[in-house]
């Protein structure tokens, strides 16, 4: 009992140092990421959203310019939490005459993420889009063509995707062995099944967590939509 109160007296203190502006934003910021994304965000993201923001718009008053690398993945890989962020940055520019820059609103929609995920990482989702990046260049290397990124399989894979590695980051892997269902598309579509070993070295060597059967069976499923390969 003693700790709960103790530590709910630290969130509190914490709390009371950031300014009263900053948490008008992350409320707003999580309201309309809430009424315009599928995927509710969890309320336990707010005080590092707050924290996030203070600091970020002490940078900008500086003048102090940041970077973010992964920005053109976000806006790819998450169009609608990054939507969102960007509409809160145009927001918090006209109501409250802080002027944040485009690399802010992906790293408010990197909180958004994780806000949708069980984890409270945000360097995980960070590495969860770098993830991302690197399997799509490496399928459009390995079949030597570009992905068509408005197909209805680009899509799906996405989404597969991304669900697939918030899986394994959390430890929910598929351990099922090879199937016969597997063996059968090895035979088919043996070019998608080698992409799909390559994804499992990837994924072994970022998270030393090795795929199952029923995991390789799914990827290769969706590279073979992806690649064309069932037309």
């Amino acid at each position: 009992m003693t700790q709960a109160l103790g530590a709910r007296s630290g969130y509190l203190e914490a709390l009371s140092a950031i300014p009263d502006e900053v948490i008008e934003m992350a409320a707003m910021i999580i309201s309309r990421a809430n009424m315009q994304l599928a995927s509710k965000v969890r309320e336990q993201i707010f005080f590092t959203l707050a924290d996030h923001l203070t600091f970020a718009i002490e940078r900008s008053r500086k003048g102090i310019a940041i970077q973010n690398r992964l920005l053109p993945e976000v806006r790819r890989f998450y169009p609608q939490q990054f939507r969102v962020a960007s509409e809160a940055v145009t927001i918090i520019r006209q109501q409250y005459g802080i002027e944040l820059p485009e690399e802010e609103a992906g790293n408010i929609a990197f909180h958004l993420v994780n806000g949708q995920s069980e984890g409270d990482d945000v360097a995980q989702t960070m590495q969860s889009v770098k993830m991302l990046k690197d399997i799509f260049n490496l399928v459009q290397y390995h079949f030597k063509q570009p992905i068509d990124t408005d197909s209805i399989n680009y899509s799906r894979f996405l989404v597969h995707m991304q669900f697939f590695l918030q899986r394994l980051q959390e430890g929910e892997l598929d351990g099922a062995r090879d199937s016969f269902l597997l063996v059968q598309v090895i035979k088919e579509y043996p070019e998608a099944y080698r992409c799909a070993l390559l994804i499992r070295d990837y994924v072994k060597a970022q998270l030393d967590i090795t795929l199952g059967g029923n995991e390789l069976l799914w990827l290769t499923v969706h590279l073979v939509r992806i690649a064309g390969l069932d037309a």
